[in-house]
C-alpha cells in the first residue's frame, strides 16, 4: 500500500538548482576562455590581481595552442593585452554573475567562491582533465611537453 501524502510539494529535491540556474552555470562554462579563468583560480587562497590572472590564462592559451611566433615580443604583449580586456569586461563578469567568482572592480581583483570550485569539480569529468597536466599551474613548473 502507498502512503498518503497530504504535501505534494515535500516529494521535490530543494537541493537541485533550478533550471535557470543550471543554465547559467552552463552558459558560464561553455567558453574556454571562463574555464581556463577557474582553472588558473584553483586553489588560490588570497584574490589575484587581474594581470596576474590575464598572465595565467594566457600561458595556459599558448601552451595549448603551442604557437612559436606568439614566443616573443610584442605578439606576447598584444596577446596579453586582449586577454586581459577580455577577462575584465566579458568573462569575468560573467563568471561574477552567476556566483562562480568574486571580482573586485575597483581593486582588479579576482577570488574563487564555492560555486566556482563546485561547477570546476563538475567540468573536470566531462572534459578528462582530473591529471594537473592541463592545469595552467603545471605550465609554469617543470612539464615535459
Amino acid at each position: 500500500m502507498i502512503p498518503l501524502v497530504s504535501d505534494p510539494e515535500s516529494l521535490s529535491t530543494p537541493s537541485l538548482p533550478s533550471s535557470d540556474e543550471t543554465d547559467a552555470s552552463f552558459d558560464a562554462l561553455a567558453d574556454p576562455r571562463r574555464r581556463a579563468v577557474l582553472r588558473a583560480l584553483e586553489g588560490t587562497e588570497r584574490p589575484v590581481s587581474l594581470d596576474e590572472l590575464a598572465d595565467r590564462v594566457s600561458l595556459a592559451e599558448r601552451s595549448d595552442e603551442r604557437d612559436p611566433i606568439a614566443e616573443w615580443g610584442d605578439a606576447l604583449l598584444g596577446s596579453q593585452r586582449r586577454v586581459l580586456i577580455s577577462l575584465r569586461h566579458v568573462h569575468v563578469p560573467k563568471l561574477a554573475d552567476v556566483g562562480a567568482v568574486d571580482f573586485d572592480a575597483d581593486a582588479n581583483t579576482v577570488a574563487m567562491r564555492d560555486p566556482g570550485a563546485e561547477l570546476l569539480a563538475r567540468l573536470d569529468p566531462i572534459e578528462g582533465t582530473g591529471d594537473d597536466t592541463s592545469r595552467p599551474e603545471s605550465v609554469t613548473g617543470d612539464s615535459v611537453r
